[in-house]
């Protein structure tokens, strides 16, 4: 079979099942008593309806015709109207919100950029934070060393020295 007939049997099908279905469940919701008044009040207004107009166009279709014909001039200017208030609501948008999404984005990556540069400068300050507190701990230990060092130099000179007591060497080291 060729491509054609695929589609048409294809086609047929579908809308084959899209009638059945839609009649299935159309009997189905008839089942209620309530939508079946409902659609019997719809059928004879639908009916009535034709029938005046049919009546109508009978007895004056030149008026009818104008009726028509001023109906569609309406709708269309109607559409016309709601065309441009859509062009305009457009271009409303267009101008404020797509501005402010620019300018927002512009804000935004400055932002990070400024972040970042925080970020890097904070990397720089812990560094320097680490070294310091590297040097503190390595200075008190080697001043008290040194300062230990020194301090027993100059107890034992005050000692060695003649006249003075151990009273005097030990105070003044404190």
């Amino acid at each position: 079979m060729t491509q054609t007939t695929i589609e048409t049997q294809t086609n047929s099908k579908l809308l084959k099942g899209i009638l059945i279905g839609g009649l299935v469940g159309g009997a189905l919701t008839l089942l209620d008593s309530n939508t079946r008044n409902k659609v019997k009040r719809s059928a004879i207004l639908l009916k009535d309806n034709s029938m005046n107009m049919i009546e109508q166009v009978k007895e004056n279709p030149g008026e009818m015709k104008e009726q028509m014909v001023s109906g569609v001039k309406g709708a269309t200017e109607t559409i016309k109207e709601a065309i441009n208030d859509v062009e305009t609501l457009y271009e409303t948008v267009n101008e404020d919100v797509v501005g402010k999404v620019s300018e927002v984005k512009d804000i935004s990556t400055e932002a990070l950029g400024t972040a970042k540069d925080a970020t890097s400068e904070l990397k720089d300050i812990s560094s320097k934070v680490v070294v310091a507190g590297k040097q503190l701990k390595e200075t008190p230990a080697q001043s008290l060393k040194s300062n230990n060092d020194k301090g027993e130099k100059e107890s034992d000179e005050i000692v060695k020295k003649p006249g003075l007591s151990n009273q005097k060497s030990i105070s003044s080291n404190f």
